[in-house]
């Protein structure tokens, strides 16, 4: 079995996803629950059919590993964990409000063995919460850790519905957060209505960059925005090319815009001028 066959993707509760290695082979299917090494430690998470990236092999010996696919008592233990992080969100939501932290509670995951409580937070700036870590400790008896996040990962955690009316890219495949760019909503074409072109988190739809190299691939093929092209004897200044209607607009010399078909585009058009 080749390493990338080793390899396996596993999808923590809070939407976190993370390579680890499967050097014992089990037969691991998708959505099967598995135990998996952990800081100092075990943890529980849900192995995911998602493609492996190709360049993940190149540290697997840097990898955690799967240690067992997950018992009874396993998935008992992790029942009964999630009932208690319903309680550590309140007790520290609580201590937040009595401490006046400038700061919002999103998650708190237990991990399986219970040696470490993550509490997920956001925040403008820095906090200073040694104060409230003590708190914590005392009340849990067990490491705590406060992992401040980004509003795209508070928005990935808590899930929700996209303008395109299916669940949000971050929420359900994306691991890692790529920089976005208004010159990549500008090379599709796009409005820059800032309503519009927002995700639920306020930032960029990250739709964007993952789609940017699809169009890209089919741009390419054609003259640019502002191209002037003679076609049907006729002069006129490309508008738009939509890559999923398979249509190109073209404005003429007299204001008036058309839509046509890209093949039938192909066959007939000329170019006379490129935009400077």
């Amino acid at each position: 079995m080749s390493t990338q066959d080793k390899l396996i993707k596993i999808k923590f509760q809070n939407h976190r996803r993370e390579i680890f290695r499967n050097p014992m082979e089990f037969p691991i299917k998708d959505d099967d629950a598995v135990i998996v090494e952990a800081e100092r430690g075990e943890d529980i998470g849900v192995a995911k059919n998602y493609p492996v990236p190709k360049t993940a092999g190149e540290s697997e010996q840097d990898k955690l590993i799967v240690l067992r696919k997950a018992n009874l008592h396993d998935l008992g233990k992790n029942s009964e964990n999630l009932i208690r992080q319903k309680t550590a969100f309140a007790f520290c939501r609580q201590c937040i409000q009595n401490l006046q932290l400038p700061m919002k509670l999103v998650d708190v995951e237990y991990r399986l063995d219970r040696k470490k409580i993550i509490f997920y937070f956001t925040a403008d700036d820095r906090i200073d919460f040694r104060e409230l870590v003590k708190m914590l400790a005392s009340e849990f008896k067990t490491r705590i850790e406060m992992r401040q996040i980004s509003t795209r990962e508070e928005i990935r955690q808590l899930g929700g519905i996209g303008p395109c009316g299916e669940p949000i890219c971050c929420h359900q495949f994306i691991d890692d957060f790529e920089p976005i760019s208004t010159q990549l909503v500008k090379e599709q074409n796009l409005p820059m209505n800032p309503t519009k072109i927002s995700g639920l988190c306020g930032k960029l739809k990250c739709c964007f960059r993952y789609e940017h190299e699809y169009y890209r691939e089919i741009l390419e093929k054609y003259p640019s925005y502002g191209t002037k092209v003679s076609f049907r004897k006729q002069i006129g200044v490309i508008e738009k090319i939509d890559i999923f209607q398979h249509t190109v607009t073209l404005k003429f010399d007299n204001d008036e815009t058309e839509e046509f078909p890209l093949q039938e585009f192909d066959n007939n058009y000329k170019v006379l001028s490129y935009p400077l």
